[in-house]
């Protein structure tokens, strides 16, 4: 058996970050081995086939590195800049580079394989099994799984058996598809999709269908608030209230809404962990679709190609919701109350990220729940674990040494799918597993 400081599991955006910070961080003795099948650094975020996906970040925002915002930046050199919303694939390549230089270390390796199983060794760290039955002790484990697919269980099961169904819109390739789609969701992914089929040459109707048939708001230049917001937090009514103010006072003053947005994100975990449970679900339930819209924002170039298929009568948006599916028609429930039928050759879900039981479908983090490991958040949004990122597992009982980065812990974390939020908990991870890996009474 193969013994290890540390077994990362995932080779995406998160799992790279981890490693790449270990690299700064650890000893020259510390041992690694991360578990990825598939390249390095795309993930479902960066792993599209199609490169007129873009970044819905601007450049210089999306360094790997917090204390080193301009890394990316410098990485691109002459390809783009620094306010440019460039090509997710080429994020990856730039994920994906940074992962090299990390795996060139001593004692650092990539496992090219899944994990089947971790399980608590008998020495008080893990046992992680690869899907081929090679087997690793490791003192630490961060668990890197990425997004989960999207949420399915509000649909018919005539639409989850349906020959076109598309339930991972992030790696499908859009270039075959034809004849009618049904696109469930309006957000980003949904956007995504849109741009994905009109470069591949599509020519036929899209029907677009969401809650409330609304889309991302949109990117602008603008200068910086140079406020703080401090909102009330009292309930999710106040911070609503507080928020509405200062974009109103901000206003006065000539900045944008965005400007707001932006200066709130910082202390948006700090606030959001000053409101009650009872508030933080009514947060979720009425107010956090609002926020995602704003703060999760379009590039103009992406919104552009909505518009043109609108004009030309390929995009038809519907607010309202999927009622059934019978014999390849589908019937949608307007909020107007009108019924609408259609038969659509595809269906391709973005109805963005799933929760907790969408995570079950992956036999890894079903078997871990199963034994104890991990569990569910209250809102069953993702898994739950501390401020610091470890697991908590049954019987609300923290797990020492296992770790979650990453859209898993949406539920634990206010905000979990961005780079800025994803490199900071990569960061704070792997600080936290040098320490457990250091020799009990040695100082930092």
């Amino acid at each position: 058996m193969i013994e290890l400081d540390v077994a990362i599991v995932g080779g995406g955006f998160s799992g790279c970050a981890v490693a790449a910070q270990l690299a700064r961080h650890a000893p020259p003795s510390f041992s690694l081995a991360l578990f990825e099948p598939d390249e390095l650094g795309r993930g479902a975020a960066y792993g599209t086939r199609h490169s007129e996906h873009l970044l819905n970040t601007r450049a210089h925002q999306m360094s790997l590195y917090p204390d080193d915002p301009e890394h990316f930046v410098r990485w691109l050199g002459v390809r783009a800049g620094r306010k440019d919303f460039v090509s997710r694939r080429l994020y990856g390549e730039y994920v994906g580079d940074v992962a090299g230089r990390t795996f060139a270390r001593a004692r650092f390796a990539v496992v090219e394989d899944r994990v089947g199983s971790v399980r608590r060794s008998e020495r008080g760290g893990f046992v992680v099994e690869s899907a081929l039955g090679r087997r690793f002790e490791a003192r630490s484990v961060v668990l890197a799984t990425g997004n989960p697919s999207p949420n399915d269980r509000f649909l018919p099961s005539e639409v989850l058996q349906h020959s076109g169904y598309v339930g991972d819109p992030w790696r499908f390739d859009y270039r075959v598809v034809d004849g009618h789609v049904l696109v469930i969701g309006s957000g980003l992914t949904a956007l995504d999709a849109l741009v994905a089929m009109e470069t591949s040459g599509y020519r036929g109707v899209v029907h677009m269908l969401s809650r409330h048939g609304r889309f991302p708001e949109l990117h602008a230049d603008g200068v910086s608030y140079d406020v703080i917001p401090a909102l009330d937090t009292h309930s999710a009514r106040t911070v609503l209230r507080s928020f509405r103010r200062h974009v109103e006072q901000a206003q006065q003053r000539g900045f944008d809404w965005r400007s707001v947005v932006d200066a709130v994100r910082p202390e948006a975990e700090a606030m959001w962990r000053r409101l009650s449970p009872v508030e933080q679900q009514r947060f979720e339930r009425h107010l956090r679709a609002h926020w995602e819209r704003h703060r999760h924002r379009a590039p103009q170039e992406v919104e552009a190609v909505r518009r043109r298929l609108e004009r030309r009568g390929s995009l038809i948006s519907y607010a309202g919701r999927l009622a059934e599916m019978r014999l390849g028609t589908v019937t949608i429930a307007t909020r107007g109350g009108e019924a609408v039928a259609l038969r659509p050759d595809w269906i391709v879900n973005c109805s963005g990220v799933g929760g907790a039981r969408t995570m079950a479908k992956n036999p890894l983090l079903r078997a871990m729940r199963t034994d104890g490991l991990l569990q569910p958040d209250s809102r069953g949004v993702g898994l739950r674990v501390e401020r610091d990122l470890a697991a908590i597992g049954a019987a609300g009982r923290r797990i020492e040494g296992l770790w979650v980065v990453g859209p898993p812990v949406r539920g634990s974390r206010f905000e979990a799918t961005a780079v800025p939020e994803l490199s900071a908990m990569a960061e704070q991870v792997a600080l936290r597993v040098v320490q457990a890996a250091r020799p009990e009474g040695q100082l930092a």
